[in-house]
């Protein structure tokens, strides 16, 4: 199966009732960035393709492939329009005092604060099914799980604002001072 940016695949919610998923990014060859909308429908009465990718962002991840290859997803069509404006995040890794900014690449970025790091998520993959039973439980035909806020596209959002703060100048003026403080000691042992 080739999976393809702008894939737009069924999400059933329960026997009556569909809601969609898009593939947005395809970092590596092992798994895939997606997005779920937020609207579900009845029956067969789905919009068109545009009117799905410009609904609401629910949750935002990586996944594998586990529910689209034994087709428990089925891809509907592919719509690309809408998935360079989706943000994508910024996500912590290591841990202090050695912390450090990735982009949805894994790319590090630069050393963060453990400040920062203490605001921002570990990148990590989840099973497809979580994302299928947290669009069941937001539509009330589950129990909402703690772990399902994980999912959401605002932490996406978070992040990137988390990101922009360092920007701001108490941040970057603590940014610069550990990071020249850090240079000045190890200039001071000769290193």
């Amino acid at each position: 199966m080739k999976l393809k940016v702008g894939d737009i695949f069924t999400i059933p919610v329960n026997d009556e009732k569909t809601g969609f998923g898009q593939i947005i990014k395809i970092p590596n060859k092992s798994n895939f960035v997606i997005v779920v909308f937020n609207e579900i429908y009845a029956g067969r009465n789905w919009p068109g393709l545009t009117e799905i990718v410009n609904d609401k962002i629910l949750f935002f991840g990586y996944t594998m492939d586990a529910k689209l290859y034994h087709k428990h997803w089925k891809i509907i069509g592919n719509d690309s329009i809408n998935v360079s404006k989706i943000k994508m995040p910024f996500y912590k890794l290591g841990t202090p005092p050695d912390c450090k900014l990735t982009d949805y690449k894994g790319n590090i970025l630069r050393r963060i604060t453990k400040d920062i790091f203490d605001r921002l998520n570990y990148q990590e993959v989840i099973a497809p099914v979580r994302y299928e039973n947290a669009l069941k439980a937001t539509h009330n035909f589950a129990e909402w799980r703690e772990d399902y806020n994980e999912l959401l596209y605002d932490n996406v959002l978070e992040s990137i604002k988390q990101v922009e703060g360092l920007g701001n100048n108490n941040n970057l003026i603590k940014y610069l001072k550990d990071g020249l403080g850090r240079i000045w000691a190890r200039w001071m042992r000769g290193s």
